[in-house]
């Protein structure tokens, strides 16, 4: 599911997705949740490895560390790489459900 990088920002300007980091999280977490939630409608995002990976100014492997923290932070409920598209795809937790993310100053 490739996505127009200009309407998909156009859509997240519109219909903003809520992916705040919680505060002390490192700059690259944080920016790696801003392009993640610049790619989320309706809960689910997807998007290149190499498109995360350039957005956020690291390298595929730091992309899915990055990853990883947001789902143990409790910004993402899940991620896949799904390596035959080089896709990676990632579902926020459920409305309600708990999260340690604090809104931002």
């Amino acid at each position: 599911m490739l996505v127009d990088p200009g309407q998909a920002a156009a859509h997240w300007a519109l219909r903003p997705v809520p992916l705040v980091a919680p505060r002390g999280m490192s700059p690259a977490v944080q920016l790696t949740a801003l392009v993640l939630a610049a790619h989320t409608s309706d809960g689910f995002g997807s998007a290149e490895v190499d498109v995360l990976a350039r957005l956020g100014g690291q390298s595929p492997q730091q992309v899915e560390d990055l990853l990883d923290q947001l789902v143990r932070c409790r910004l993402l409920a899940a991620w896949q790489h799904l390596r035959e598209h080089d896709e990676i795809c990632w579902r926020l937790p459920e409305r309600g459900a708990p999260s340690n993310a604090t809104p931002g100053r």
